[in-house]
């Protein structure tokens, strides 16, 4: 499958970062994912014109609702959305904004949240569907393993 994917990928940002190992991940599955940043495109009509000159995308998916999201609601390919704290907590407040993410929102077939709390703040803010937000945390939970022994660990450690 190949998928646009499009995200403000301004260097060194958590963005950037976040959006490289999606980017990776997706393409570690067997998919060809094509990485793009939303500063490029001016409106939705740029963003069909790369999916009808360069086919045959099969999907599409966005970070961040009215940055990135907002440039997919023409499309007639289907696509999800991932949105995080800026959504939430910054463009909510602005009504235009607001009102274009609900838009997203409604067409995208899947949404990603980071928290359940930034998911709850969707279903307040903007959405009442809640069926259609997962949340998938940023981060990595790890967990020792049963037969750990810190002070193995630390007296190993030692000897280096």
């Amino acid at each position: 499958m190949k998928i646009l994917f499009i995200a403000c990928l301004k260097p060194k940002t958590g963005n950037h970062t976040t959006a490289e190992r999606i980017r990776s991940h997706i393409e570690s599955a067997g998919h060809i994912c094509e990485l793009r940043d939303a500063g490029e495109f001016q409106s939705s009509a740029d963003v069909n014109s790369l999916v009808t000159h360069y086919p045959p995308f099969e999907g599409a998916l966005a970070i961040h609702l009215y940055r990135a999201g907002r440039l997919l609601l023409d499309m007639q390919l289907p696509f999800g959305v991932i949105f995080g704290g800026t959504d939430i907590n910054e463009d909510v407040k602005v009504e235009h904004k607001r009102v274009v993410m609900e838009q997203v929102l409604r067409k995208a077939r899947f949404a990603v949240a980071f928290t359940a709390k930034l998911k709850e703040e969707a279903e307040i803010h903007l959405m009442s569907q809640s069926s259609k937000i997962y949340v998938q945390p940023q981060g990595i939970q790890t967990e020792m393993a049963d037969d750990f022994c810190w002070t193995e660990f630390l007296r190993s450690s030692e000897k280096r």
